[in-house]
């Protein structure tokens, strides 16, 4: 069965099918291919990676990594000769990932359905192409821009294909739905900025790491809920109260079984405010 590919722009391509996890953005340059991610298992990589070479007769190239998570770095196995690229952080963030632990395998094959034999192929794999702010991939009149910004990890990376009004958001977009802002090294204030950014930038295509297609109305609305959010922590910081009695605004529920994700993204802004409150000491709630 072949994975599910919709049409962006003329030059651009978005796998969301869930058996990959997370979402895929490709970039058809005139002879490669520039994937962004590769969903979470390595078995439907590859079949994505037979299905856009076999249909577009040119072969993929280059893939970068936005971040360091389970669904996105455990199928980088099926991109072992291609040039994989990352923030510099991100190598950090992978050697140190409880991702990779016996246990969380373990773990993970318990809780599949389908006995999690496909994590057998799993296999530890760093970014052969490492980058500090921003990096570039040029294809005579075609460039896609990759720049590292943090928030949603200290190391996630976003791309931008300027000619045809792309965004490659990574995890800094989680289309539809409450978007996972509880890993450890993850910092509000950053994401809120980038969010900011993208809004002053000709954006007409979102590709979002999770959930469908949008547009910079998504963005606007994540902004709009972390501003909500960063009140109603602070309030209840300011209130002596614990992370499970922050309100979560209503702007963005959450998907499908994500009570856990609820549960750490809130532990995680209640922490970062709690640690930088002097910063926002002036703020009214």
């Amino acid at each position: 069965m072949s994975i599910e590919i919709q049409a962006v722009s003329p030059s651009t391509l978005a796998a969301i099918d869930k058996r990959l996890v997370s979402n895929v953005g490709i970039v058809l340059f005139k002879d490669f291919i520039v994937m962004v991610d590769a969903g979470m298992r390595p078995d439907t990589a590859r079949m994505l990676r037979e299905q856009l070479e076999n249909n577009f007769e040119r072969p993929v190239k280059f893939l970068c990594l936005t971040h360091y998570h389970a669904d996105h770095a455990f199928s980088l196995k099926a991109f072992k000769d291609a040039a994989i690229l990352g923030s510099k952080q991100v190598v950090d963030n992978l050697q140190n990932s409880p991702d990779w632990t016996r246990e969380n395998f373990a773990s993970m094959k318990a809780s599949d359905p389908d006995g999690g034999g496909w994590l057998n192929e799993v296999e530890f794999i760093l970014p052969s192409v490492i980058f500090t702010d921003r990096l570039d991939i040029v294809d005579k009149d075609k460039t896609v821009e990759f720049h590292h910004t943090g928030g949603h990890t200290s190391c996630s990376v976003y791309g931008y294909f300027p000619s045809e009004k792309v965004l490659f958001a990574g995890d800094l977009v989680f289309s539809g739905k409450l978007p996972y802002a509880g890993d450890p090294s993850f910092d509000p204030e950053t994401w809120m900025d980038v969010l900011k950014t993208w809004l002053k930038m000709d954006i007409e295509h979102v590709v979002p790491g999770h959930g469908s297609l949008t547009d910079l109305g998504e963005v606007r609305k994540h902004l709009e809920f972390f501003l909500a959010l960063k009140q109603n922590t602070l309030a209840a910081i300011k209130a002596g109260k614990g992370s499970q009695d922050i309100v979560m605004p209503d702007l963005l529920p959450p998907g499908e079984n994500q009570s856990w994700g609820v549960k750490k993204t809130l532990e995680q802004w209640h922490a970062y405010y709690q640690l930088n409150i002097s910063r926002f000491s002036n703020i009214s709630v």
